[in-house]
């Protein structure tokens, strides 16, 4: 089931830099700018300032932009690399080549519900996803699937001075898209 809800998950980015260097991958170059700025993602009351929460963003946004760059190799994109652990590389990378033929209109749409830290270089997140319905076929533009929302468990870990993702799992729960903000590129 991870390695499902992997790359049918994910996030606005508010900000990466203290927990990796900035992206090797350019966003696509969209027709007609938004009038308006993105909305700040929801999260849980005080955590948008959190190391971890930006990790888990900023994995999220360096996934799309890995997708979007359709890299034969996801491996020599180091901007999504250098967002997860050695242990993560192992189910993210196979679960990023399968879908390199799609498009992504930003990182997947995803809010914040929960946050523990049961250690000082440990944050569990429980998140919510739009985990369908945001990826679109390169061709037509047109969504591959009805959009549905639904909750998982993410682990953020500290490794020297850096936060990286570690496992994401989807835990069966249900959310709604109130409780998502999408970020489009």
């Amino acid at each position: 089931m991870r390695r499902t809800v992997l790359l049918v998950l994910l996030v606005p980015l508010l900000a990466l830099a203290a927990c990796s260097r900035p992206s090797d991958v350019a966003p696509p170059v969209a027709a007609a700018a938004p009038a308006t700025a993105s909305p700040a993602p929801t999260a849980a009351p005080g955590l948008d300032g959190d190391a971890a929460v930006a990790a888990f963003r900023g994995y999220l946004r360096e996934q799309a932009l890995a997708v979007n760059a359709g890299t034969a190799d996801p491996a020599a994109v180091p901007g999504f690399t250098a967002t997860l652990t050695p242990a993560a590389l192992s189910w993210a990378l196979p679960l990023l080549a399968d879908n390199l033929g799609d498009r992504m209109p930003g990182p997947y749409p995803s809010g914040v519900l929960e946050s523990r830290r049961p250690a000082e270089d440990r944050v569990e997140l429980r998140v919510c996803l739009q985990d369908r319905g945001w990826q679109v076929d390169r061709t037509s533009g047109q969504t591959l699937n009805a959009a549905h929302h639904g909750t998982a468990q993410v682990v953020v870990v500290r490794v020297d001075d850096r936060w990286l993702v570690d496992d994401v799992v989807a835990d069966g729960g249900d959310c709604a898209a109130t409780d998502v903000v999408p970020e489009r590129f």
